[in-house]
């Protein structure tokens, strides 16, 4: 696939950015060596714009309406040249009907996460509201971890050992005594303990992103959280309150 987008040259100008039709069938934003494929699909739109935002910027630098005949059936796609991953966040602008009778309410003036984003930004420290005016960004990422000589152990069901636990409850209190609490790193810093129990297995309770902010009250005079993250914002990014440093491609 990255070679022959690589070998295609632009055929349109919006707004400055280089832009071709770009590849229908790979969902969400696909980093090729010479620039960025955007694919979104919906149903009811009348028309989708791409925004582009610097890194922790609220406002996008750059709209790219896509054209019409960047448009197969209900899938919007494009090719943005001349991008680097590094330097930008993206979101669209969805246009349509707003008819709550029938569950459309689209509205062009808010940013839409992208269903298929690999990495959000937006709210990464735990216990901390996204702002009134601030919105869920995506961020593109390069899918070439390298896993070096691991290898999948194959263990048949019936012997598996299984170790279910939440990534930030596992190490968060100081008694873990890991470098790292409450994090995917202070997790693996546990590998060693979790082994020696035996375990050959373990299964992590929900790490996707998910807004711990929602449903937030009070009993008791505490102010409680949703803790176990089953209001997922984003099925395919890992919860960035999860990670131990901010970490960008490359």
């Amino acid at each position: 696939m990255a070679g022959g987008m690589d070998a295609l040259l632009p055929l349109d100008v919006i707004n400055g950015f280089k832009v071709r039709p770009g590849l229908c069938d790979v969902n969400g934003a696909t980093a090729l060596p010479n620039g960025v494929n955007f694919t979104i699909h919906s149903h009811q739109a009348t028309g989708v714009t791409l925004l582009l935002y610097k890194i922790g910027e609220k406002e996008p630098y750059a709209r790219l309406p896509f054209p019409d005949n960047y448009k197969i059936g209900k899938v919007y796609s494009m090719f943005v040249f001349e991008l680097n991953i590094r330097k930008f966040e993206y979101a669209y602008s969805v246009d349509g009907p707003f008819d709550p009778s029938r569950g459309l309410i689209f509205d062009k003036t808010k940013p839409l996460l992208d269903p298929y984003a690999r990495a959000v930004s937006g709210q990464s420290v735990w216990g901390e509201h996204l702002g009134a005016n601030d919105a869920y960004h995506a961020n593109v990422v390069k899918n070439n971890f390298d896993w070096g000589d691991s290898i999948q152990p194959l263990l048949p069901m019936e012997d598996l050992i299984i170790y279910e636990l939440h990534v930030r409850g596992f190490t968060k209190h100081h008694s873990s005594g890991v470098a790292h609490p409450g994090t995917f790193a202070g997790l693996m810093e546990k590998i060693p303990y979790i082994k020696s129990l035996g375990v050959t297995a373990v299964e992590l309770m929900p790490i996707f992103e998910f807004d711990e902010m929602s449903g937030i009250r009070v009993e008791d005079g505490r102010e409680l959280l949703d803790y176990w993250g089953y209001n997922t914002v984003s099925f395919f990014a890992p919860n960035t309150s999860y990670t131990a440093e901010t970490e960008r491609n490359e």
